[in-house]
């Protein structure tokens, strides 16, 4: 039986509730733990249509759709995945080449139950601990704050803040609860 492991600077995975899987990872292996998650919206804008004649009643359809971009927050590790995808973007921006690494991802981020973490890092645990897990499409990074103001008067904790543009998210379904065997033991 292997022994839990404990949140430490190497290892902070174990104490956050939102996970990042990406499809460049090793095996869906988890990237990233992050603190906070925001912008998973989306909105879709009506076309209206009024009839001739009729100015009192409009007929309204749903038309474009438009996406929130997604801030994540992480607080500072010594995993560098989500800085080196940030680079990875700026020297495309700049150069207008493909650099080492891929800029756009399919990214997963996935919300797991406090009270029922994995205890070894990095498997992700059994899936019933994992409440909800989203895919966003074609993700890339449109804003990175490498460092919060840094004040030596403060208790604070350094954030870096990643901000994802991307071609729209959806929900992954979760897999339906299996049921048990029927007993075949006689009575």
């Amino acid at each position: 039986m292997t022994t839990p492991v404990p949140a430490n600077a190497r290892n902070p995975l174990r104490t956050y509730r939102f996970r990042l899987r990406m499809d460049t990872s090793a095996a869906g292996d988890y990237v990233a733990g992050v603190r906070s998650v925001s912008g998973l919206t989306v909105q879709v804008g009506a076309y209206e249509v009024w009839e001739g004649g009729n100015n009192l009643h409009r007929y309204a359809q749903p038309h474009k759709v438009s996406w929130d971009n997604i801030v994540l927050e992480q607080g500072l590790a010594v995993d560098d995945t989500l800085e080196r995808w940030a680079r990875a973007v700026l020297e495309f921006a700049r150069t207008g080449k493909a650099p080492g690494e891929a800029v756009k991802r399919d990214v997963f981020i996935d919300l797991w139950d406090e009270y029922a973490h994995p205890t070894e890092v990095p498997t992700p645990g059994p899936a019933s601990a994992r409440i909800r897990s989203f895919h966003v499409h074609n993700a890339w990074v449109s804003k990175y704050h490498a460092l919060p103001r840094l004040d030596a008067m403060a208790g604070e904790v350094a954030l870096m803040t990643v901000e994802l543009t991307h071609e729209g998210w959806e929900p992954v379904p979760r897999p339906p609860p299996t049921k048990p065997a029927p007993s075949t033991t006689p009575a």
